[in-house]
């Protein structure tokens, strides 16, 4: 593969985005399933490439891409976290009860998983802990774990992450839809006695002026170097940072050696990060900048993902998948509600719909259930969740750890799960109770 070559496939894949995008625009169902037009691109060129009708060629190199982007966009998810201690504690009972459905979706992920595999051998390996990076991070944190088991071996993972993420949009959606239906029924609202709508430009279209809001900041003059290399630069020299590190660890101690990739974004972010404010440097980072570099590779990694789907692994496994979407979405949904009614004090029921669309589908999805339960956003459940993103942020090095584990058994996989499970139940009872 050449640089010319590898140029040609991004023409591709730009000419199948905006199909993507325009389809989406046409398509008024794709817009309220909240589908990206990265996915809806990449699977057209999957219907049309050689698995489909094979009227185009799908390049070789989109294969590869997911594994090499996602450590770039791993380590953006850590560069610019800040913790207010002081908000931390009156936001820590909706953390506990989110990730005690992150537990459960671990540890019983796992266990449905292997339990599946009996009555269909030819799933792969581990395959069962791809929900709760689907279920949690949707296609980008699912490409990730995806893209540790292809280095492992066994590639067929990321077509499930895949499915699951899309089948797990769709269901947080549509399911929590009629949730908040049932919910202002029942007087469980705090603002609304009957949904809201959205307005049209929430769904797709141009965005009126007055609701634009800018992509970033510059920070320094483009005479000395153009602010989006100045910003990439950042995200690039913290995967750098990570990978020197645990490959000068790796020399001396073999098990740094077989950690994922994947962790040299998160560690190689979280040190630079520290550095910079250390040294008060972070001036000269703008994460709004730094989210929209992220967020345009994430799109990357997301179309080719789908582009390069198996189709006979999907239409031979898709039973089973169905079967366990459909089980951990459900008591997701059910162990948010019954600990969300219990525990939070106040806007417990939008807050309930903010963790389960973002436990199911992705942090839109809730936000969008929110809306409807909130359109004049008067709720802090959407500030809720971004403390409880910050504070739970640690949880993401379970994308690499959890596909080397599975290579060794279940055992420690499903342990670290229900661990998480319980202690998280249980502190989040504590806290209700300490109020």
């Amino acid at each position: 593969m050449t640089v010319t070559s590898l140029r040609d496939d991004f023409l591709i894949m730009a000419a199948f985005m905006l199909i993507g995008f325009f389809a989406r625009e046409k398509i008024k169902i794709l817009q309220k399933l909240y589908l990206p037009a990265s996915l809806i691109g990449g699977l057209i060129l999957l219907a049309i490439g050689q698995q489909g009708a094979d009227l185009v060629n799908v390049p070789e190199s989109f294969a590869k891409l997911p594994d090499a982007l996602i450590s770039i966009v791993l380590a953006s998810l850590v560069i610019g976290v800040r913790i207010d201690r002081s908000k931390i504690r009156s936001y820590l009972d909706y953390s506990f009860i989110t990730m005690t459905a992150y537990g459960m979706q671990m540890g019983l992920g796992v266990l449905l998983g292997a339990l599946l595999a009996r009555f269909w051998p030819g799933l792969p390996d581990g395959w069962g802990v791809m929900g709760v990076f689907a279920f949690h991070g949707g296609h980008g944190t699912a490409a990730a774990a995806g893209a540790e088991f292809e280095r492992l071996g066994i590639g067929a993972n990321m077509a499930v992450g895949m499915v699951l993420s899309t089948l797990g949009l769709i269901i947080a959606m549509a399911a929590g839809m009629v949730l908040v239906n049932y919910g202002i029924r029942k007087g469980w609202g705090t603002y609304v006695k009957k949904p809201a709508g959205q307005p049209d430009y929430f769904y797709g279209g141009v965005l009126p002026e007055d609701v634009r809001a800018p992509a970033g900041m510059t920070v320094v003059t483009a005479n000395s170097i153009n602010h989006l290399a100045l910003q990439f630069g950042w995200l690039l020299l913290a995967l750098l940072i990570g990978q020197k590190i645990f490959g000068f660890l790796g020399n001396y101690i073999s098990f740094f050696a077989t950690l994922p990739g994947v962790l040299h974004g998160i560690f190689g972010g979280a040190i630079l990060w520290f550095i910079l404010v250390k040294t008060k440097l972070d001036r000269y980072v703008d994460l709004k900048t730094i989210k929209m570099i992220s967020g345009f590779l994430l799109e990357i990694v997301i179309f080719s993902a789908m582009a390069t789907l198996d189709l006979e692994f999907v239409s031979v496994y898709i039973v089973p998948m169905l079967i366990y979407v459909a089980v951990l979405c459900s008591l997701s949904m059910l162990i948010i509600l019954v600990l969300s009614r219990k525990c939070l004090a106040h806007e417990w029921f939008e807050k309930a719909c903010m963790a389960i669309g973002a436990a199911t589908g992705n942090t839109s999805t809730g936000l969008a259930l929110v809306r409807a339960l909130d359109p004049d956003s008067r709720s802090s459940a959407g500030d809720t969740h971004g403390i409880y993103s910050t504070v739970m942020s640690w949880k993401d090095v379970f994308v690499g750890l959890a596909p080397v584990w599975l290579s060794a058994g279940l055992t420690l996989s499903v342990g670290v799960g229900f661990i998480i499970m319980i202690a998280a139940c249980v502190c989040a009872f504590i806290f209700a109770e300490t109020r």
